[in-house]
């Protein structure tokens, strides 16, 4: 399965990045309109799963001391996607990561 993935460094602590990364998530899942996800929270990550226009979609948002991941898991039916949801990813996650 192909992965779409970013890493975005922060200078935040991290229960303090882990609190701004909720609102990501949302902000994520609604650009991704992800309305039915269902969103599995541990110690420092979010895993993710829902359908967006027909597509099986899932991922997650790993939070390290110095940075956050974020992974987009892809059916290969939505491979086309590839470069929307990179840049979706990019441009939704950062602003909320600047202290």
């Amino acid at each position: 399965m192909p992965k779409v993935t970013g890493t975005y460094n922060h200078t935040l602590q991290v229960c303090d990045a882990k609190d701004k990364m909720k609102f990501a998530l949302d902000d994520l899942l609604e650009s991704f309109e992800i309305s039915d996800a269902s969103i599995e929270e541990t110690d420092n990550r979010f895993q993710f799963e829902g359908i967006s226009r027909g597509v099986n979609t899932k991922g997650s948002i790993d939070i390290q001391d110095t940075n956050v991941k974020v992974t987009i898991d892809l059916p290969f039916s939505a491979i086309a996607f590839k470069g929307r949801v990179q840049k979706a990813i990019d441009k939704r996650v950062p602003p909320f990561l600047e202290g």
